[in-house]
């Protein structure tokens, strides 16, 4: 059996790793070894540079697509910081008030004097209550 057989086999069980090893860290690894393998069958002299190419690309993509994805997620209230939303009646007197932020109504804070339809600025998250402030740009 030659040996460029053996590498590909090799570089398709590594792929298949990942399957039961979840994490990403088998993929870049079983793309050099399945190219090794097809080079060292069809143009041996080229098999090992290509091999390394085919790794480093791997990886390039994986961190491109796949590792940055999740990077910039966020759950529950932090998501808002930065959106505009709009008052949802008077503030009272201690800072609180409700205000709608894509269609959902939210407890906010504000040391600002805020009236109804007021646009907020969401700027921070202070347990379960928005922190805002008065937006002023238009």
């Amino acid at each position: 059996m030659d040996i460029g057989y053996i590498f590909i086999l090799a570089g398709f069980l590594v792929m298949a790793l990942e399957a039961v090893i979840p994490g990403l860290y088998f993929p870049a690894w079983g793309v050099a070894l399945l190219i090794y393998g097809i080079f060292l069958l069809i143009i041996p002299q080229y098999a090992f540079i290509s091999s390394i190419i085919a790794g480093i690309l791997t990886i390039i993509i994986l961190h491109k697509f796949v590792y940055g994805v999740g990077k910039e997620i966020k759950v529950g209230a932090e998501r808002f910081v930065g959106k505009i939303g709009i008052a949802i009646g008077d503030f009272e007197e201690n800072g609180y008030g409700r205000v709608e932020i894509e269609n959902q109504i939210w407890l906010a804070k504000s040391e600002d004097k805020i009236k109804n339809g007021d646009k907020v600025e969401i700027v921070g998250v202070e347990g379960v209550s928005l922190i805002v402030k008065k937006f002023e740009g238009e």
